[in-house]
């Protein structure tokens, strides 16, 4: 090999090894700024994290009527100070339902990155229960007593003598939630009677006799109804057989038929016992009875005879 060539081939090996060197070099680099990005990218991502970007800012609470928005927001553990990524939406819904058994229903849906939408409803009032120590409890519509602060007072009916009968105030609850909203609020007093109807007071002064199992579906025609009736103080609506209005003369009649009618069965009663009586004295005197009556007979066939004969001579005279 030439010198020539020697040169040449000396020139070629030199840039091969510079231009490899070169490559190593810009991939070092290629690398080490990936490795400095990503470094900065967590150090920004965990400062965003962090900051008061992501804290919460925007925060909704709807549907609230007897528990205040701040009294939810507490037992959910919500405040101002949070970061949205480390809200657990099931474990707040859990913890407002929880301390709250006034609620059905609770929505929770935190947004990133600073919002939060609380959505609560609550189980309506229906009646409030006079019991037998006086004391009154507010019934919810599941049939449950609400104890805790009533903010928003409704015009509830009062349940009355119902004696703490479980039985019985389910069915007027059932009753109660079939009702009309505008019917409900009209409803003053509802008295558990001992025949085991109801006597129902209206705020308007009307008086409502009602059967206890199926009461709702009458009573929601009463606006229908009560049109007709011009005297509402003094008269009583009865809607346990059909609808009919009752006065107090109607009331006092009815009254004393019943009377009428159990002095009639106290005296039957009386004579059925004197009845009994004779009857077991008529069995001592069955024999000298037949004996009598036997004579009785004899003596008035006698007598017919006798008559008949005297008819006859008088004819033939």
């Amino acid at each position: 090999m030439n010198e020539k060539n020697k040169k040449l081939l000396s020139k070629i090996n030199k840039d091969k090894r510079k231009s490899s060197l070169e490559k190593i070099k810009k991939k070092k680099r290629r690398e080490l700024s990936l490795i400095v990005l990503l470094f900065l990218t967590v150090i920004l991502g965990v400062g965003f994290m962090f900051s008061s970007y992501v804290k919460l800012k925007t925060i909704n609470v709807s549907g609230e009527n007897q528990i205040t928005k701040d009294e939810i927001l507490a037992a959910g553990n919500i405040n101002s100070n949070l970061k949205t990524w480390t809200i657990k939406d099931d474990e707040v819904r859990n913890n407002i339902k929880n301390k709250y058994s006034i609620f059905k229903e609770v929505i929770v849906k935190s947004t990133f990155p600073s919002k939060i939408d609380i959505k609560v409803e609550e189980y309506k009032f229906i009646a409030k229960n006079k019991k037998t120590d006086g004391q009154i409890e507010i019934i919810m519509e599941n049939g449950k007593t609400y104890n805790g602060e009533v903010r928003n007072n409704y015009n509830l009916p009062i349940l009355e003598n119902f004696k703490e009968d479980e039985d019985k105030l389910k069915e007027v609850y059932k009753n109660l939630l079939e009702l009309k909203q505008e019917v409900l609020i009209q409803i003053s007093e509802i008295i558990s009677e001992d025949d085991g109807n109801l006597t129902i007071y209206m705020n308007d002064g009307q008086k409502i006799k009602v059967s206890r199992a199926n009461f709702a579906q009458k009573l929601n025609y009463y606006d229908e109804i009560s049109k007709y009736i011009d005297d509402k103080k003094n008269t009583t609506l009865n809607l346990i057989n059909g609808a009919y209005l009752e006065t107090s003369k109607s009331e006092k009649q009815r009254i004393q038929n019943i009377k009428n009618l159990l002095a009639k069965n106290s005296v039957d009663a009386s004579n059925d016992k004197e009845k009994t009586t004779s009857e077991s004295q008529n069995k001592e005197d069955n024999s000298s009875s037949d004996k009598n009556t036997t004579q009785n007979r004899a003596i008035n066939s006698q007598n017919n005879n006798q008559t008949s004969t005297q008819a006859n001579k008088r004819k033939n005279t």
